[in-house]
């Protein structure tokens, strides 16, 4: 019956929501549809911070397993309606909620806020469908409305239509007006640096995947690099350290006001993904706890953001991206200060080519069983290729913006800006591929092998024994100094 500190409720709370998640990709029930319970999980959250004894984490973790059962249940309502009819001819109306994503002269797209005609009338359809169709003039938030045969879903998608009749496209006025800038500012880009150079670079600057080669998507798979190409944490690191670098002298309200405004207008650039989800929650509650003078555990920080974007969408448990993003995420801020620790001790740090290496590690460490299971292949040595590249990406970055800036006043300097950016972007090629082409360093297993997962089971061992070691020394420091 010990007295416990609220903020161990809210991360038992935070432990429900994401085990609740894990159970719900596999128990797919619309049994807690009832806003009752909802009003429970809220009785059982408010009763466990109230009594805030070790009991009431019990409570908290209950909480958040029935919170997300009740989030996703009107989507498992909408799978039973659409498996009674798959196979069937549908028509249907979305909005597109990335950039299309091309692949073999065909493009691929996810469309939200599903309406389905039946002869009823309109009826409304949760979840994402997935559908692939041919017109390359489509975009982002476009509403269109498609026919043809309903298939099952995969993954997060509710169900799929391939080939697919557009019936409709509305663009309505002034539409999207961050993917305007974007696409004006990008066009200005690739006006002095040449394909395939210049999508890397808007992929590294906007997160724009689209104009990335597809065969060099693959071999960025290959050595684990993927997340250069998504825009993430990397970018608003970026962007709000320089606001705050310039703005600081100003004062601290105005670094944290204009760096909040950047992250806000990065996120309405890019569009709102999962990764982008992660990277704008992280971003936006790193900059409170800066302007405040607060910290937060690591480990802490990394739940508490997980179940917030798990509540946002139940469904990115099973979304590679957003995988691959806390995965990334986790190594930096976990793993890799615990192999720092581990090798150097408390009181020494590496230096510059050796963090990146043990971030590097960190990250392809944890990200290796996820790949495995997606992809069923990884390189040993893509650490290596980590380490070759990964310092050149936020300089690509700046140059890249620098390229498009000057095109707008000073074009023969842009010109002279995207040559450069050119040089980088061909030296990081060149070392992918060649890092790819090593094949008798290629681990290869079938795809959507489970097994895959006990490899994080070692991690999880020395994570866990290094902060019971951690806390248990840090009692023992604290009965010291209390004799």
């Amino acid at each position: 019956m010990q007295k416990l500190h609220p903020s161990y409720i809210v991360i038992g709370f935070a432990l429900g929501i994401l085990a609740g998640a894990i159970l719900v990709a596999v128990i797919h029930t619309a049994f807690f549809i009832s806003f009752l319970w909802l009003f429970l999980a809220l009785a059982l959250f408010i009763i466990a911070l109230i009594t805030s004894r070790k009991i009431s984490i019990i409570l908290a973790l209950i909480a958040g397993i029935i919170l997300i059962f009740f989030r996703a249940a009107p989507s498992y309502v909408s799978e039973n309606y659409i498996n009674q009819i798959i196979g069937q001819a549908v028509t249907i109306s979305g909005t597109i909620s990335k950039d299309p994503d091309e692949s073999n002269g065909k493009y691929n797209l996810k469309l939200v806020n599903l309406l389905l005609e039946t002869p009823s009338g309109p009826q409304n359809i949760e979840g994402t469908l997935f559908t692939q169709v041919t017109n390359k003039d489509l975009q982002r938030s476009d509403r269109i409305t498609i026919s043809g045969e309903l298939s099952s879903g995969f993954g997060s998608f509710v169900a799929t239509i391939y080939r697919p009749e557009i019936k409709e496209v509305s663009r309505p006025e002034p539409g999207d007006v961050f993917l305007k800038l974007r696409n004006f500012f990008a066009e200005k880009i690739k006006a002095h640096i040449p394909e395939p150079e210049s999508g890397l670079a808007l992929g590294y600057l906007l997160g724009q995947k689209t104009g990335v080669d597809k065969s060099f998507q693959e071999t960025l798979q290959l050595i684990g690099l993927t997340h250069i190409i998504v825009a993430s944490g990397a970018h608003l690191s970026t962007l709000t350290g320089f606001a705050r670098k310039i703005f600081g002298k100003l004062s601290r309200f105005a670094s944290f006001l204009v760096a909040i405004s950047a992250t806000l207008f990065f996120i309405g650039i890019t569009g709102l993904s999962a990764s982008m989800l992660r990277a704008g929650l992280v971003t936006g509650l790193s900059l409170l706890l800066w302007y405040f003078g607060r910290e937060i555990h690591p480990l802490r920080l990394i739940i508490l953001i997980a179940a917030v974007t798990i509540i946002y969408n139940p469904f990115y448990v099973s979304d590679l991206a957003w995988l691959l993003s806390f995965l990334s995420f986790s190594a930096i801020l976990v793993l890799a200060p615990t192999i720092v620790k581990f090798l150097y001790g408390k009181d020494k740090t590496p230096n510059f080519v050796f963090s990146t290496l043990i971030s590097s590690l960190a990250a392809a460490l944890l990200t290796l069983p996820v790949l495995l299971y997606y992809f069923g292949q990884i390189s040993f040595i893509s650490v290596f290729a980590n380490l070759m590249i990964l310092p050149t990406v936020s300089i690509v970055m700046g140059m890249t913006f620098l390229t498009g800036a000057f095109a707008l006043f000073l074009p023969p300097l842009a010109g002279l800006f995207g040559h450069l950016t050119t040089i980088i972007i061909d030296y990081q090629m060149n070392v992918a591929k060649f890092f790819a082409e090593q094949k008798s360093f290629l681990l290869q297993t079938e795809p959507n092998n489970p097994l895959m997962f006990l490899l994080y089971l070692p991690i999880i061992v020395v994570i866990f024994t290094t902060l019971i070691l951690k806390h248990i020394k840090g009692r023992k420091t604290a009965e010291i100094v209390a004799k």
